[in-house]
């Protein structure tokens, strides 16, 4: 069975489920998911995992993250990007180069509340907003914490602004328009967004969804910052059964984390320390 990861240069107008889907058809694998949700009108970074490894999808999702985004100020939407319609916002300030630096550097940097999109894949009861929003009804959305490790302004001429932003999991561009064009100008909306980088993985190092063959699927081992541990081949068929058996670490790794574990230099999945056994936790 097919099994490893795959990144993929998201298409503009495509979501995330079906780029999964497309994938699903082309490679003929029912088992496939993704890493971390694109919205439709968002194009690049997407790892996509394959098979069994659609078990380590976990281990992705508080990966830091670098956008590229063009911001368009003096407008909102319901949806804060140009797929719902836009609504007048402007209050009059055209603001200059030196203030939107300013308001970058003292209010959107380091650790920062944010209220999500409604318009989003977050749940309330067990129910997705983005549904609940669509059906009329009503829901209150709590701030939620988040970072902004850098940020910088590329580029400049109102009503349009482009910046550069690297962002920890949870964070939400559309909202952080939203947030940036209120204090700017009355408002504000993302018209364009590109997912360049999800920790040291660059969108330079995906492949259009055309491009995608069974033969590129990688292996977990080049994209997990997990520690690595390698098990003898005689304990293999214990771990891959989910057994526990005593196992000495390195002294130079750390017990009571999750490690990659190895046989013969082929993944197997991840496993933790516990009392000086080796646990199998996710088994591929």
């Amino acid at each position: 069975m097919l099994s490893g990861f795959l990144l993929v240069d998201k298409e503009q107008d495509w979501t995330s489920f079906d780029v999964c889907a497309k994938l699903r058809k082309k490679l003929g694998v029912k088992k496939i998911g993704h890493t971390g949700t694109l919205d439709p009108f968002a194009t690049g970074l997407l790892i996509v995992a394959v098979g069994s490894c659609t078990k380590l999808i976990p281990f992705f999702e508080k990966d830091r993250k670098t956008y590229k985004a063009e911001i368009l100020l003096g407008k909102t939407s319901e949806t804060l990007d140009g797929e719902s319609e836009m609504i007048e916002s402007f209050n009059g300030i055209f603001p200059d180069k030196k203030k939107i630096e300013e308001v970058l550097k003292t209010r959107f940097s380091g650790r920062i509340e944010q209220i999500p999109p409604k318009y989003s894949a977050l749940k309330i009861g067990g129910k997705k907003m983005c549904d609940l929003a669509r059906k009329g009804i009503d829901f209150e959305i709590k701030p939620r914490e988040t970072e902004i490790f850098s940020i910088q302004l590329l580029k400049y001429e109102f009503p349009l602004l482009t910046v550069n932003i690297e962002v920890s999991a949870g964070f939400y561009v559309r909202s952080f328009a939203r947030d940036l064009g209120k204090i700017l100008c009355g408002g504000g909306l993302c018209k364009n967004l590109r997912r360049e980088t999800i920790e040291k993985l660059s969108v330079s190092q995906a492949q259009k969804i055309e491009a995608i063959s069974k033969e590129i699927l990688i292996d977990p081992q080049k994209l997990l910052s997990l520690p690595k541990i390698e098990i003898d081949k005689k304990r293999k068929d214990d771990f891959l059964q989910g057994r526990a058996f005593a196992f000495q670490i390195d002294e130079n790794i750390e017990s009571g984390g999750k490690f990659l574990v190895l046989s013969e230099g082929k993944t197997l999945g991840v496993g933790e320390m516990e009392f000086g056994n080796l646990q199998p936790r996710k088994v591929l």
